[in-house]
């Protein structure tokens, strides 16, 4: 999954959300790191996800045939826990 997220993106939403001064510049190492954190973010959020819901087996499981399947309710269930252990 490594670049999933082009570095070009990333720069471009630190520029318009986080940076105030429109000199602030980003290096090429912080984005580097900053795609490797995103990753251990989202693989950690959907191996999460997984364990939370087939720790919970209720009846409602969205399956099909025999895969297991992920809504936005599954990353909602383990989002509060995983931003603060992040």
């Amino acid at each position: 999954m490594t670049g999933a997220v082009p570095k070009d993106t990333i720069a471009r939403i630190f520029q318009l959300c986080s940076f105030s001064d429109e000199g602030t510049r980003i290096t090429e190492s912080t984005l580097a790191l900053i795609d490797e954190y995103l990753e251990i973010f989202v693989r950690e959020a959907v191996l999460r996800s997984i364990e939370n819901k087939e720790r919970l087996k209720d009846e409602n499981r969205d399956q099909l045939g025999n895969q297991l399947v992920l809504t936005h309710k599954d990353l909602e269930n383990i989002s509060g826990l995983l931003l603060l252990d992040m």
